[in-house]
């Protein structure tokens, strides 16, 4: 096994056998333990539950930003519990309009939410479109008068 584990290696693992010693294993398993104890602080260890809570959506941070930013680290979560994923968001949205439309309709699924964030985002633009509509036409008059 010893000599046919080189043939598998790439990268930094492969520079890092090849400065091994030579003779200086004996056993697949001393190997082993070498190359985990080498290793080991690239693994990524999945993150808890608590860090979520600590998410918070910045003064100047819109709901699509925030949305992102917490999911990304949903992801990192071993087998989050939807509950805790419901209540860590809303824990750490901005007091307005779409967390009072959430506390007035509990939402039980972090998929409820994110539907819901979607209807809120989509109305907040169609608004938003619609302001901007008029000040386009005015410019466009003001225009031609000239």
């Amino acid at each position: 096994m010893c000599r046919a584990f080189p043939t598998t290696l790439k990268g930094p693992v492969r520079i890092w056998f090849s400065r091994l010693t030579l003779n200086s294993i004996s056993t697949f398993k001393e190997l082993s333990a070498q190359f985990t104890s080498h290793f080991i602080g690239g693994h990524r260890y999945k993150k808890s539950t608590a860090c979520l809570i600590s998410i918070r959506q910045r003064e100047d941070e819109t709901l699509r930003s925030y949305i992102t930013r917490f999911n990304k680290e949903a992801l990192s979560i071993d087998e989050a519990d939807d509950k805790i994923l419901v209540a860590a968001f809303t824990n750490g949205l901005r007091k307005d309009k779409f967390l009072f439309s959430l506390y007035k309709n509990d939402p039980k699924t972090m998929s409820e939410v994110l539907y819901r964030a979607t209807k809120y985002m989509n109305a907040k633009d169609a608004l938003l479109a619609r302001e901007e509509r008029p000040r386009k036409r005015e410019r466009q008059v003001d225009v031609h008068q000239d």
